[in-house]
């Protein structure tokens, strides 16, 4: 079993709890905050490739797309694109929409996370890939992309290129590569014992008094 389909067979929160048992501990994960929205698609896990991009006002600095494009075509595994929205206040225009989603979906990507804003929804569901997004918008406004391959931070989400992400409807985390093999086994321990407390609540063995005599609920 590969290291992706075992980090996919789950769920952000059972991974979060899973990264709780490791030296990450629940303060070192880095996570979004719930800002985004899931727009388009399902659960992914890829590797990060990263850019930063402004809209909101005209500027001679813009990139070309096609370093986007190379830096998609270099990592390795699938790649998830997080896009780091600068403007004071982001969402003004937007970078993924009809043309730039199915270029990427040409790619292969596996997701597209942005604290930025998205365009043609009803496009974007049919490209094959997830989308976390702050929401829609109208326009491209003077959108253009600053910067590829350097750390960003999205809703949150502090990453850098050839991180390793995990996302689904609840958001999207990173997975330190130190621990990730470690963690598919420790997410099973974790569910036998939230399962074990779950059945005991729906049984005729349950009590208030019981209840009350837990020493420690941890999930």
């Amino acid at each position: 079993m590969s290291l992706y389909k075992g980090l996919f067979d789950w769920d952000t929160p059972a991974l979060s709890n899973a990264l709780r048992r490791t030296e990450t501990g629940a303060d070192g994960q880095s996570y979004t905050d719930g800002t985004l929205r899931q727009i388009t698609g399902g659960r992914f896990v890829g590797t990060v490739v990263t850019a930063t991009m402004r809209a909101r006002t005209p500027g001679d600095d813009a990139v070309p797309v096609a370093e986007l494009h190379r830096a998609v075509l270099a990592a390795e595994g699938p790649v998830v694109v997080v896009v780091q929205d600068l403007d004071e206040v982001p969402g003004a225009g937007a970078f993924l929409g009809e043309v730039n989603g199915t270029l990427l979906a040409a790619l292969n990507i596996a997701g597209f996370v942005t604290n930025g804003r998205v365009r043609d929804e009803q496009d974007l569901r049919g490209l094959g890939f997830s989308v976390h997004a702050a929401g829609l918008c109208v326009a491209r406004a003077h959108m253009r992309l600053t910067a590829i391959g350097v750390p960003v931070t999205v809703a949150g989400l502090e990453v850098a290129p050839g991180d390793l992400v995990h996302g689904d409807q609840h958001g999207v985390l990173r997975i330190p590569h130190d621990v990730a093999g470690r963690l598919p086994g420790l997410a099973e321990e974790v569910r036998e014992e939230e399962q074990s407390i779950v059945t005991w609540a729906r049984s005729p063995e349950f009590t208030p008094e019981g209840l009350l005599a837990l020493k420690r609920v941890r999930h």
